[in-house]
């Protein structure tokens, strides 16, 4: 029997927004710590042990 190959016409496109780093991020609506003023580098240095709690809670 000859396997049938999915149609190139039926993708159904995804609503996520893509940025350039590959990354598809839904827009929340919130804004981010950069738009708000906040360096980034200083907050992960400050909240460094609450974020590893966090993602380790996640696994």
């Amino acid at each position: 029997m000859k396997k049938r190959h999915a149609r190139s016409g039926t993708r159904i496109a995804s609503s996520a927004n893509v940025t350039s780093d590959g990354k598809a991020r839904v827009d929340t609506g919130k804004p981010t710590l950069t738009q708000q003023g906040i360096d980034v580098d200083a907050f992960i240095r400050k909240n460094h042990a609450l974020i590893e709690r966090l993602r380790k809670g996640t696994r």
